[in-house]
């Protein structure tokens, strides 16, 4: 009975840490998809001004922990490498703030009560994650769509689907948030190229 008794404090020990047995975990990191200035020279249509009324991202990606997918059929989460934010807040910032740094927009109507909009802009980001079936690279997709109202009718002005895939290095969270960052700006730089034309303001 005393040598159960022994065993018994012994196997508490171990499990509460008594002999300094502890188990370590990796710490958990945050990241942030951050894009390079892209000031533009040109001269925005004057008096334009947008409104993102719908910023998404596809439920297989819209959660902070980053996704790999690791062959055709399986996807993982990394619990221990996450955005700081939301994935859609994170990108429908860095997204607003390239719009009007290069100049497709005179105002973000969004942020400012005084002045309404003439487009509407509404973005669906398909897809999000680190592509680890071979060499390593950044995946990030969507569909944008801008449209104009009238008489409380969207009349659409362009749509089109973006895809962006770039080659990393390794297999590591650092490296994904850096492909991330230029895919991103990749797309961005494209709807700039592609809207410049089309803003009106009637």
């Amino acid at each position: 009975m005393k040598m159960k008794r022994i065993k018994l404090i012994i196997l508490l020990c171990v499990l509460g840490g008594c002999f300094g047995v502890t188990k370590t975990y990796p710490e958990k990191k945050f990241y942030l998809i951050e894009l390079e200035n892209q000031t533009s020279k040109i001269t925005p249509q004057r008096g334009s001004s947008f409104k993102i009324r719908k910023f998404s991202i596809s439920q297989r990606f819209e959660g902070k922990e980053f996704v790999y997918r690791k062959n055709n059929v399986n996807f993982e989460s990394d619990y221990y490498n996450a955005f700081f934010i939301s994935p859609s807040s994170n990108l429908r910032e860095e997204f607003t703030k390239s719009l009007l740094s290069q100049k497709i927009f005179e105002w973000d109507a969004g942020q400012n009560a005084r002045i309404d909009a003439t487009h509407y802009i509404e973005v669906n980001v398909s897809d999000l994650y680190g592509d680890f079936r071979g060499n390593p690279k950044a995946v990030l997709n969507l569909d944008l769509f801008v449209y104009t109202e009238k008489d409380s009718s969207p009349l659409v002005l362009f749509k089109k689907t973006y895809q962006a895939a770039v080659e990393v290095q390794r297999k590591e969270a650092g490296d994904l948030v850096a492909g991330w960052n230029q895919a991103f700006s990749q797309i961005t730089i494209e709807i700039g190229q592609d809207l410049k034309d089309k803003i009106v303001v009637k």
